[in-house]
């Protein structure tokens, strides 16, 4: 292994990127003083982990760098590598070619360290080097210092040099390492003793606790398994129950609804017959003076006809054949009016034929609105139950909480016990429907956040959603929430925006405990008219807020826009709300639209009823008529018959036939006989109607007394239901909070978890039995448990700790004694090598005499100092502290060539070593450095001629530029060669 070039750039005075070539050999490096000749060996030193900024001649690490001069500006980085063949594998790294770099910033004095470009620690190196005779310490790096160093020294100091060689460096190092790790494991082992003796301590009377709080909690487990077990049963039990007796509630409530329904059209339907017979008695009481008036009419009109046919027919039977003329005369006038009351009870059997065919139409008319109320009735009845039915879903929604997720809803379930949850966020606002979308679609998830009082109440309850596995919520605390709004120039800008409406947060109301909350939420939720004006108010208060539309379309902060069709129903509170009030006005308003429809229909029957009995009344009239009508026409017939029989004249009777006579009595009579039999219709109409409103009357107070008994039969039924339902809830809300106070438990989460069969009256005699026990014990630590696993876990735990560094103490002390024994051999076999090599380095450089080299304390050797003893020729033995500067130069160079003899090192820097010698002992030294080019390559930094002459190569350092170093480099072989060439 050699160094093959250094590369500098910035170092001291090389400001320039510096190349600096070396081969193997003897290459010298030249100049005047002050040129930087010494500033090449620094820069090893320095990448070789030099950290004494003394040793590098320096008061600070940044005077490394360059610090510029009258034409330079100073540098702010230094960066020197070193590139070494490693072709034999002397570094133990897998390259051929190993490339060192330091580089040092001078802001921050941050240095960084590479290992063929990648970057490494400072530790790195230092192993890389180690046992290469690279080190800080090894003879890789001789200035003058150290050779005056190494003469003077005390023989303590001395010995540094010769460990090197010895190669047990390294083993000191790591003994040092594993005395400073045996004191630190010593200081362990005796604090983990003072812990481990408290620990000791407190161990048994924890054991005691924690026994006592086991035995607690596996009598506690059991009450638990066996009391949840009995408040599920009971839960389920009691729910069964309250699920009937809401069922048999609800039918009553149906039932009783629809008795008061029926009462009250029945009693308006009876209020109304009543009014109707009052109505019809006074009808039939002017009917009745009416029709004795046309009696008395009648009466005297035919009297008085009577009295005229008597006169007639006295007439005729005394009239003899020469009074045929005036028998032909009565006859005819008896014709006469014959044929006028004819023809009077044509007209009325016509008419009355004629009210027969319109009272049927009637009342086909009157039956087919019947039949449309009856439908109408029959679709109101329809709707109402639909209603009611959605009602009801909507009832159980918003009571069951059914559209909450799941861990919101197990919060809520636990809100009537807790005072410290406020409600869910979306339930406890207030806003116009016109806004709903907006704000629906603004909060999105937030609709379900769960509010509560403050942070400690949101984790009690985050903490029993996840002992129950009951879901997740989000919880917005009031006391820590902080009120968001726009910035007062973002408002202004809004404000003169086209489209601004405002901020959501102003479009809402709730309880003023919760406008924090509400200001947190929607406070900087701007709301616009229209996507296009939500648009540029986004842009002018640069995307920094969202902003959302009355169709619900939402640009979001940083600009991006959601929104489209919204096909999903709102299903949020307040629109459930909305939509439960709604049809409660629905269902009443169809109920009211109901009890007219039937008290109507009511209504139509009756007059339906009224005009079927008018009906019949006028179709016996009828009847009648035919009968009168065949008589008159009877009465006609003979008449004509006998007035034939005695006059001829066919001209005469067809006078008569044609009806023109102009009787008033007969005309009075006619006119008399039909307002009696009219009157007498009506007044037999009149009382049939008056007898069936009777009926009617009488059928609905039976009707209605029965519907009032059934109510207060239902109602008592409905008081006691309703009670049992109470003392139900009661119990159910009591088996509820004992099982959330008591377990922390939801009885979804209980009856999945415990749902066994138990025997009820047998599972609460166990429950006061543990319970008995349980009290027996008295006050139990249930920390114990914890305490005990955690005080007993450390005890092990450091006993373990205690024994592990006894253990490591021992093998720690065992390692510190091989590696005295390694060193012991290894420092005594190279030192008496080297004493023996000393000896003939000593004699060749100084042309005879004697040296040795000699332990200060042979009984220590692993910290024996080092003297070294010569006797040059023609002296007495002397030891080198004794000599002259330039004698004791020459011996601490043999001593170094003694080393370099028994231990080669790859590379060696001598930075004017030979400076105090004189011209023969240079010349001596520089032929003994050829001897030693074979194995070691050497740098020379020197100004002698001697040490010049034995170089291969050459390099010149000037200073062409002030401060700044230049290298030029000779090799004196070709150098020679072109001199001779030239001779």
């Amino acid at each position: 292994m050699y160094l093959k070039r250094i590369e500098l750039h910035g170092f001291k005075s090389f400001a320039d990127k510096v190349n600096v070539e070396f081969q193997p050999g003897i290459t010298g490096i030249v100049g005047p003083n002050g040129c930087g000749k010494s500033n090449i060996s620094d820069a090893v030193r320095w990448v070789l982990g030099e950290q004494s900024v003394k040793s590098l001649r320096g008061s600070n690490m940044a005077d490394v760098i360059f610090a510029g001069s009258e034409d330079r500006r100073a540098q702010n980085v230094a960066e020197v590598t070193l590139v070494f063949d490693n072709t034999d594998r002397t570094m133990k790294y897998d390259y051929n070619e190993v490339e060192i770099t330091r580089r040092l910033y001078r802001q921050g004095n941050e240095a960084e360290y590479y290992i063929n470009k990648q970057q490494c620690r400072l530790k790195d190196i230092t192993e890389l080097i180690m046992d290469t005779g690279l080190g800080r310490d090894s003879l890789s790096i001789i200035s003058q210092g150290n050779i005056s160093h190494f003469a003077d020294n005390k023989p303590e100091d001395r010995r540094a040099i010769f460990e090197e060689a010895a190669g047990v460096s390294k083993y000191k190092k790591r003994k040092l390492e594993s005395i400073r790790k045996l004191e630190r494991t010593q200081d362990n082992l005796e604090r983990i003793a003072d812990i481990v003796y408290e620990l000791e301590k407190q161990v048994n009377p924890l054991k005691r606790q924690k026994e006592k709080a086991e035995k607690y909690l596996d009598l506690k487990e059991k009450l638990k398994s066996v009391e949840v077990n009995v408040l599920v049963k009971e839960i389920h039990d009691t729910k069964i129950v309250l699920d009937e007796l809401s069922g048999i509630i609800k039918e009553l409530n149906e039932k009783q609804a629809s008795l008061d329904a029926d009462i009250l059209l029945k009693q308006n339907a009876n209020d109304e017959i009543k009014k109707e017979m009052y109505n019809l008695d006074r009808h039939i009481d002017q009917l009745q003076e009416q029709v004795y008036t046309a009696m008395s009419d009648v009466s005297r009109l035919e009297m008085a006809k009577v009295e005229i046919d008597q006169k007639r027919k006295y007439v005729l039977e005394n009239t003899n054949n020469e009074d045929i003329a005036l028998k032909l005369s009565h006859l005819k006038e008896m014709i006469s009016e014959a044929i006028e009351e004819y023809n009077d009870r044509i007209d009325r059997f016509q008419q009355t034929e004629k009210d027969l065919n319109q009272m049927r139409n009637d009342q086909d008319e009157m039956q087919r609105t019947m039949s449309s109320l009856k439908d109408e009735i029959t679709r109101l009845t329809s709707s109402i139950q639909r209603d009611k039915s959605r009602k009801d879903i909507l009832q159980e929604q918003i009571e069951s909480r059914s559209n909450y997720h799941a861990g919101v809803k197990a919060i809520m379930d636990l809100a009537h016990s807790n005072p410290g949850i406020v409600g869910v966020f979306g339930d406890l606002l207030e806003y116009d429907e016109k806004y709903d979308l907006a704000i629906s679609v603004a909060l999105g998830g937030a609709m379900q956040f769960v509010v509560t009082q403050d942070d400690i109440q949101a984790r009690k309850a985050i903490k029993f959603l996840r002992d129950n596995r009951a879901g997740r919520a989000t919880f917005l605390p009031v006391s820590i929430m902080e009120p968001r709004t726009l910035r007062q120039e973002h408002h202004l800008i809004c404000q003169n925006s086209d489209g601004y409406l405002g901020v959501l947060s102003d479009y809402v109301t709730s309880e003023k405990q919760i406008d924090n909350v509400i200001l947190n939420q929607l406070g900087n939720v701007i709301l616009a008219d229209t996507l296009q004006h939500a648009s540029a108010i986004s842009k002018a208060t640069f995307t920094r807020y969202k902003v959302v539309t009355l169709d619900g379309d939402i640009i979001n902060v940083g600009g991006s826009l959601t929104g489209g069709s919204l096909n999903r129903k709102n299903h949020s509170a307040m629109a459930q709300k909305r939509e439960l009030e709604q049809l409660t006005v629905d269902i009443k308003n169809e109920e009211m639209n109901m009890i007219e429809k039937r008290d109507l229909l009511h209504k139509l029957e009756n007059k339906s009823r009224d005009i079927s009995q008018s009906l019949l009344q006028k179709q016996m009239s009828y009847a009648k008529l035919e009968v009168v009508i065949q008589n008159k026409k009877e009465e006609i017939t003979l008449a004509k018959g006998e007035y034939e029989t005695l006059s001829q004249q066919k001209t005469e009777f067809e006078d008569f036939s044609s009806g023109k006579t102009n009787n008033n009595l007969i005309n009075e009579l006619n006119n008399a006989v039909k307002k009696k039999e009219d009157l007498d219709e009506q007044l037999r109409s009149s009382r049939a109607i008056r007898m069936n409103y009777t009926n009617q009357n009488e059928q609905l107070d039976v009707e209605l007394r029965d519907l009032r008994k059934g109510k207060d039969g239902i109602q008592a039924k409905l008081n006691e239901k309703a009670i049992l339902a109470a003392t139900k809830e009661r119990d159910l809300n009591n088996y509820l909070n004992r099982l959330n106070e008591d377990y922390s438990m939801t009885y979804e989460f209980a009856l999945e978890t415990y749902h066994e069969e138990i025997d009820i009256e047998n599972a609460k005699y166990q429950v006061a039995t543990l319970r008995n026990e349980i009290h027996a014990l008295g006050h139990v630590n249930v920390d114990a448990i914890e305490e005990y696993k955690e005080v007993s876990s450390r005890y092990e735990s450091m006993n373990t700790q205690r024994l592990d560094l006894i253990a490591a103490q021992d093998k720690i002390l065992k390692a510190i004694n091989e590696m005295d024994e390694i060193m012991i051999e290894r420092f005594s076999t190279t030192f008496e090598k080297i004493n023996y090599e000393f000896n003939h380095v000593f004699r060749s450089l100084f042309g005879g005499g004697h040296a040795e080299i000699k332990y200060t304390d042979p009984d220590n050797i692993l910290e024996t100092g080092i003297d070294i003893d010569v006797q040059p020729p023609g002296k007495a033995v002397q030891n080198i502290t004794l000599f002259s500067g330039g004698e004791k130069a020459l011996i601490a160079i043999s001593c170094l060539f003694a080393i370099l003899r028994v231990k080669p090192v790859p590379m060696c820097i001598l930075d004017e070593v030979e400076a105090a010698l004189d011209i023969a002992n240079v010349e001596r030294f520089a032929k003994y450095l050829r001897e030693f080019s074979t194995q070691t390559q050497f740098i020379v930094v020197t100004h002698r001629e001697g040490t010049m002459e034995e170089c291969d190569l050459l390099y010149g350092a000037t200073m062409q530029q002030k401060g700044v170093t230049k290298l030029v480099s000779v090799k004196l072989e070709e150098a020679i060669g072109l001199s001779d060439n030239q001779a």
